[in-house]
């Protein structure tokens, strides 16, 4: 994942990755201002997957005058979440609704994004359609924010595939 670190560091990862044929996420976030449309629209042709909030797709979409649609055709998937309004998955021709996993609580929303990034590594890695990796990722970011602090919950595999199912009326396949 490319994600806020310092410019040139950004720009040198994501040259590094694509040069070596390594898949990645490309997820400017706060670093959206160093960025002009020529840099995203670089980022987005190396990147396979980009990652961003509302807030951060009218700005990419502003700053690269492309749509949501033509952004989507040009890598495997575009995720944009949308915060209490769950998350949207464009990949594969198809627009894909993920709702967002309830919560008991609201303890502190500080990491969710990156718990949320954390699922959709996770079902990556594991060969997951995007339906069950956004869900995952949409449960990832319920569980953190339901806890103080950027990384101080944990949870079992069990516990987990538990809450998934409850959730959202299906197993968990990996």
């Amino acid at each position: 994942i490319v994600a806020p670190d310092g410019r040139d560091a950004m720009v040198q990862h994501a040259r590094d990755f694509a040069e070596q044929g390594i898949p990645f996420i490309f997820d400017p976030g706060q670093a959206m201002p160093l960025f002009d449309g020529d840099d995203l629209r670089d980022f987005i042709a190396k990147a396979t997957y980009v990652t961003v909030n509302d807030y951060e797709c009218e700005m990419v979409k502003n700053r690269t005058g492309l749509s949501e649609t033509e952004l989507a055709a040009s890598v495997d998937a575009f995720i944009v979440t949308k915060g209490g309004e769950g998350s949207v998955i464009y990949a594969n021709g198809e627009q894909i609704a993920i709702p967002n996993a309830k919560v008991s609580h609201i303890a502190d929303p500080t990491g969710c994004g990156d718990a949320y990034r954390a699922g959709l590594l996770y079902g990556i890695e594991k060969g997951l359609d995007w339906a069950e990796t956004g869900r995952i990722a949409s449960l990832m970011g319920a569980i953190k924010i339901e806890h103080k602090g950027t990384q101080e919950h944990r949870f079992t595999h069990e516990e987990f595939a538990d809450r998934f199912a409850a959730e959202f009326g299906q197993a968990l396949s990996a």
